[in-house]
Parts: C-alpha cells; structure tokens; sequence
C-alpha cells in the first residue's frame, strides 16, 4: 500500500471551511493536519498584568498588552506546529496574512513545499504582499502582474460533496444570493432588483452586516450571523440561479460560478470575465452589462445546458489541489 503524502493545511477558523477541506483533503488521498487561527485565550503570566497597567497607566502605552497577546498568539501557533511531529510533504497557508511571518518562516524547515493560496483580493488585503517572497509557489485567484513566484489560479467547488441535481425551473425560477455588506454594492443590488421585479422569479437574497445598513430595501434578508457553508449549499440546492455582484476590490471569479458548475445552476453575474471561461455558456450565465436588464427575461426561460463531465471536472477541489502541488 502506497504511504499517504502528510499535508498540512492552515487556515483562518471562518465557519464550517476547514473541516470542508480536511474532508476533501482525505478524498483526494492526503493524510491531512490542520492548524487554524483559533487559538486558547490568552492569560497574563505571573505580574504581566501589573506590568501592564503601570505601562499604560504611567507611559501612556496601550500597546504592551497586544504585544503579549501577540506572542500568545505565536507561542501556540508553533506549538500546535511541533506537536504534528513528523515532516511533512506539503503545507497550504490560505490568508497568509492572519498568520505572523515568523510563524510562516518556520513552516520551510518542517515541509518539503510551501505554498499558499490568498482567497481574498490583494488590494483588499494589500499586507498579503510582504508574504509573497516567504513561499514556494504564491496562488491566487485574481491576475498579479510582475511577481514571479505568482500563479493565477480559479476557485473550486468541493467535490467529496454528493451531487444534486434539480430540474431547472422556467416558470417561476429562484434567484439566490448571500454575501457581505458592501457599501460600494449596495446600489447595483438594489437597481437588479428593481429590474427585475417585474419578472416571475422568486427572489431570495441575504446580506450579513457588522454595522447596521443605514438603509435597507424590503426585499433583502438582512442577518448578524454567518450562514455556514452547509447552509449555504442547501439554499443553493434549492434555487435555479446563484446572483453574483462582483466586489470592486476583486477581479477574479467568485466560488458561486463554480457551484454552478458541479449543482447545475444558472448565473447571473455582472463580472464581465467570465467569458473567457470554457465552461461559459449564454443559457447559464447571463452577464448583466450596458443597462441590459430586459434581457434577463427570455434567459429565465431558457433550460440549462448541460457541460461535458470532463470541463465540470477541472474546476474540483480535488483537481484544485493536484494543480497546486504540481
């Protein structure tokens, strides 16, 4: 029997992801660890705290305490790292960015490749570029021009998830969306809804905030909390159409066009890219450019077409993650 290669994944704790891809890590044949950003809450030690208060208190200095969480933060980092014991073949920092850069440095002496994988914009992030020199290969999903170590690369859908197949609906589709609330979207929301009211669509779209938006439009769930990936993929299930309204600090796909792939969904999208895709069809992405909103109807009541086995296959996690160890 064939000894399993040790990959270790590290990654921020968001929601239900992790343990998605430790699961899809075990069935694309990998012996896989994880080390994420949660870790224990941090406690003085011995007079620290007196210490603290007296720095703050007398120097005017509130940054001693960050400090010491900072090293807590470090300290269990590399603990968890060293309780994996054995060396491993290959480790895939996603967000970089949350993790110290000394913690990233001792990564190389206990993998044979490190890699990373920034899921977020750059100009989102832009700290992520101090990170780009510390890796073997430096992944990402959006186009960076002049670095070497940079390769492009897309999203992917999960694939050691059944999966599902629904009929697609011309009738009375349901047009699905959640996402972050972004100022800078929050207009073009609104104008596709107003758009399209006046078709026979069904339409549900959650919008989580932090701050409360000072306006809100009826037609909008809005939610505190995180809807898990899990749940997520049951409101997919359920619809006919993902909406996806492209973040302005991104130019790259969104995960939604690839759960469009591997669920048969249409797409109605206003990211001009996804042309040049060769999985892009006009009956199952519509893209939203030059006022053409009328459009929109005659594409509701188009059935989906179907795409070879082979193109669905090249966007899985488990051909994702062979593409980047290659």
């Amino acid at each position: 029997m064939m000894k399993k290669e040790k990959f270790l994944l590290i990654m921020p704790d968001y929601s239900d992801f992790p343990k998605l891809f430790v699961d899809n890590l075990t069935k694309a044949g990998f012996e896989p660890f994880l080390i994420t950003d949660k870790v224990s809450k941090f406690k003085y030690r011995g007079l620290e705290s007196v210490k603290n208060l007296f720095i703050k208190n007398i120097f005017r200095d509130k940054g001693y305490k960050q400090k010491l969480i900072n090293r807590h933060f470090e300290e269990e980092l590399e603990r968890n790292l060293s309780a994996i014991g054995s060396q491993l073949d290959y480790t895939l920092v996603i967000r970089p960015d949350n993790f110290p850069v000394s913690f990233i440095k001792k990564l190389k002496e206990k993998t044979s490749k490190l890699i990373a994988y920034q899921w977020d914009g750059i100009e989102k992030f832009p700290e992520i570029k101090q990170y780009f020199d510390l890796f073997d290969t430096f992944f990402c999903f959006e186009e960076v021009k002049n670095q070497h170590n940079i390769k492009q690369i897309t999203n992917f859908y999960f694939d050691h998830l059944p999966p599902f197949y629904k009929e697609y609906n011309t009738e009375n589709p349901k047009l699905y969306f959640v996402g972050l609330y972004w100022k800078s979207r929050e207009e073009k929301i609104d104008t596709f809804i107003n758009e399209v009211s006046g078709f026979d669509v069904n339409i549900s779209i959650f919008i989580q905030y932090f701050t409360e938006p000072e306006r809100k439009n009826s037609k909008i769930t809005y939610i505190k909390n995180r809807i898990t990936f899990e749940e997520n993929l049951e409101h997919v299930k359920n619809s006919d159409i993902l909406l996806d309204f492209v973040d302005p600090l991104h130019n790259g796909l969104s995960i939604r066009f690839f759960e469009g792939l591997y669920y048969h969904k249409k797409v109605i999208t206003d990211n001009i890219t996804v042309k040049n895709y060769d999985f892009y069809h006009p009956d199952n992405i519509f893209i939203v450019e030059n006022d053409n909103y009328k459009n929109i109807e005659q594409f509701l009541k188009k059935p989906y077409y179907e795409l070879s086995e082979e193109i669905v296959k090249k966007y899985s996690f488990s051909n994702w993650i062979r593409e980047i160890i290659k």
